[in-house]
């Protein structure tokens, strides 16, 4: 099966791998003084970098969280259906940020500090596992501390086109057109 993803998307896969190399100035050493040991070297021109949890830029403040054991943020096959899920609302990949809850084990309260999410949408994932003090089924649009919820099984991030996935999809889609206004 070939996939073809949109080209935000796959730039959205990639930004972080394709590295930028840029000359840093080492700081000036007082004269007389010599930098002879190769970590000291390093650790003055070492720069702090910090490690992306998540994928996407965020910039709608649009939080996704999935269970996925087979990939670091999304395999290929739900992020193929998110993708276009996604379009459909008139967003993509670079305005939501897509976290592995197998991978990331993060809290609302670390999420609302880092992220901001005005939507916080959970495929398999329970309201509990990012320790809210409430629970919603499936397709209920939910409000608290600013934030709208909602959760949908992970089957409807499936390519498959049984009539089960199709009714799923369908709910799916009819809860995102309220939450996003399309």
């Amino acid at each position: 099966m070939k996939i073809n993803l949109p080209e935000t998307v796959i730039a959205g896969l990639f930004k972080d791998n394709l590295v930028l190399v840029e000359e840093k100035s080492i700081p000036a050493i007082p004269a007389g003084q010599q930098v002879t040991n190769k970590k000291e070297k390093q650790e003055a021109a070492a720069e702090p970098t910090s490690k992306k949890w998540y994928l996407g830029d965020n910039k709608k403040n649009i939080v996704i969280i999935i269970k996925d054991p087979s990939a670091v943020f999304i395999n290929d096959e739900w992020l193929g259906t998110l993708g276009k899920l996604l379009a459909a609302c008139k967003l993509n990949i670079g305005d939501v940020a897509i976290i592995n809850q197998l991978k990331t084990n993060i809290d609302f309260a670390a999420m609302k500090d880092q992220l901001q999410p005005k939507y916080v949408l959970t495929f398999d994932t329970l309201i509990q596992d990012i320790k809210l003090p409430f629970t919603i089924p499936h397709f209920q649009i939910q409000q608290y501390a600013g934030t709208t919820f909602m959760t949908a099984p992970a089957l409807t991030l499936s390519d498959a086109a049984t009539d089960a996935v199709k009714m799923e999809k369908r709910k799916l889609w009819e809860k995102l057109k309220i939450i996003f206004s399309v």
